[in-house]
């Protein structure tokens, strides 16, 4: 009977044993690795070379800068005179340089723990040692994170570092906020370059008077060899866009303009058609409010009312309304730079869906559209400053 059950038990086979996910074929200790070359940054321990920042010393391995960058590559092993120094002195700033050498050894970096005066620094550290990741990854975070207080920094290492992305994402966020930047104490820290890239923009749409106020407020900040050619930037100031009350009480006692300069001046605003105006692109409308209806004469007459933000140089406005024409009723308009001082332009007799008025190139902030008639007709205001196009000439070619 015990051999009986002897043979089952060779005949049955055994239960599989338990055979787990990990790949026995590998090792994979990157992690640790990388732990362990972190551990060595900025420590004595078998460290080769001394670089020497703002008078402090830190302590580094060749063969971990060589691995890491063609640029330490060249240098600590390319034949050049720091390749036979134990100290080499780096003309850099002393919190970036330590940034950018623990990502070296670690190869990571907080950039939201950084001021942004040490990621800027970074930034250009990374392209002068060839890190185009970091340097990706710095023009990503401060393109999220571009603000009033920080944008003429950034501006300014874009034009630098001739960095297009970054310059975009500035200028857009400048066109927006323009008149918030113009006030910020940080603006007196632009560069010289940098001012004359932004005045020179059509889109820097801020008052002109504002732009004068912090363009001299730049200039006084100056105190150094360069203050003549920085007095060439009141040539990026657009003084005839000013009112003539503004002429007389804001530039005149600066004593920018002499009494000619402001008399030229005045000249030019009559031909404000030629002029580079802020903020207005050809064709384009420049109403972005909406119509505020107003009644006068006990209700006898309506009024089409539209403030914008800020006065705009136009010669054209159209007026568009919700039913296609109407018999007998007559349409006023009539704009005004300060609201008090109103000028006719045209009677509409709503003729057309919509009807367009074309005049001499002026500059407007109010524009009132009046009617006796009891319904609120008009679907939209439009005003642009049209220009003319050129007529093309043809030349008659022969074989």
């Amino acid at each position: 009977m015990a051999s009986v059950n002897q043979e089952k038990r060779k005949d049955t086979p055994s239960p599989a044993k338990h055979v787990d996910s990990v790949n026995h074929e590998e090792i994979e200790d990157t992690a640790l690795l990388g732990i362990h070359i972190a551990s060595l940054c900025m420590k004595e321990d078998k460290a080769d070379v001394t670089f020497v920042v703002e008078k402090e010393r830190i302590p580094a391995h060749r063969v971990i800068l060589a691995a890491r960058s063609e640029y330490f590559q060249a240098l600590l092993y390319g034949g050049l005179e720091e390749t036979k120094q134990t100290e080499i002195a780096l003309q850099v700033p002393l919190q970036p340089f330590q940034y950018l050498l623990r990502y070296i050894y670690s190869g990571s970096m907080s950039l939201k723990d950084m001021k942004d005066e040490d990621i800027l620094d970074t930034l250009g550290l990374a392209i002068q040692y060839g890190f185009p990741s970091v340097e990706k990854a710095i023009i990503n975070y401060l393109s999220l994170h571009v603000s009033v207080g920080n944008v003429c920094a950034v501006l300014d290492a874009g034009r630098l570092f001739d960095l297009a992305d970054l310059l975009a994402v500035c200028d857009e966020f400048v066109d927006r906020n323009a008149l918030a930047v113009l006030r910020h104490e940080t603006f007196q820290n632009l560069t010289f370059e940098s001012l004359c890239r932004l005045l020179d923009r059509d889109q820097f749409d801020a008052p002109e008077v504002d732009i004068f106020l912090a363009v001299h407020k730049w200039y006084q900040a100056k105190e150094d060899a360069d203050a003549a050619q920085y007095k060439k930037v009141y040539d990026k100031v657009r003084f005839p866009l000013m009112s003539h009350n503004e002429l007389v009480t804001v530039v005149r006692p600066t004593g920018v303009l002499q009494s000619d300069q402001l008399l030229n001046v005045v000249a030019e605003k009559e031909t404000l058609y030629k002029l580079r105006n802020r903020g207005v692109v050809p064709g384009e409308n420049v109403v972005k409010e909406k119509i505020v209806w107003t009644q006068l004469y006990d209700g006898r007459i309506r009024c089409a009312d539209v403030v914008l933000k800020k006065a705009h140089v136009i010669n054209k406005i159209e007026v568009c309304y919700k039913m296609k024409s109407a018999d007998n009723v007559v349409y006023c308009v009539d704009v005004s730079l300060d609201g008090e001082c109103w000028h006719r332009l045209a009677e509409l007799h709503h003729n057309k869906p919509t009807e367009v008025v074309h005049f001499r190139a002026r500059e407007v902030r109010y524009i009132e559209v009046t009617t006796s008639d009891k319904y609120e007709d008009i679907d939209s205001i439009k005003a642009m400053l049209h220009m003319k196009q050129k007529k093309k000439k043809w030349h008659s070619t022969s074989d």
